[in-house]
């Protein structure tokens, strides 16, 4: 009987992919777990201490009604938020951004920042 001489290298293959495979499951089961458990936790209602001014604030008072005053014809881009504070970008019709960083429990702008390029 004639062996062909791949048979022992590709048994091989087909039995560590094999494992690789099955590892690699167990792992994305393990991470999706885990993650899942954190998302509960992080989920959980947050008291009303030093670490949430702005929950704190929002329940005990009315909406917030604010002029923000942005630069002639721009228009929000993108808008990230953190903590107390708002980020926003913004694009004119020229072309010019802006960063602006706003104050998330008045609505004040805490600053306007125009993006320049850099000189060299």
């Amino acid at each position: 009987m004639v062996v062909d001489p791949w048979l022992k290298p590709l048994k091989l293959f087909v039995v560590v992919a094999g494992v690789l495979i099955l590892l690699g499951s167990g792992t994305l089961a393990w991470l999706l777990a885990s993650g899942a458990a954190r998302g509960r936790t992080a989920a959980e209602p947050v008291s009303a201490g030093a670490s949430a001014p702005i929950a704190a604030t929002a329940a005990a008072s009315e909406p917030i009604l604010a002029d923000l005053p942005l630069p002639a014809g721009a228009a929000i881009v993108d808008l990230v938020a953190e903590g107390d504070r708002i980020l926003l970008l913004l694009r004119t019709a020229t072309g010019e951004d802006y960063l602006a960083v706003v104050d998330a429990a008045t609505g004040r702008r805490r600053a306007l920042l125009r993006i320049v390029p850099e000189r060299r």
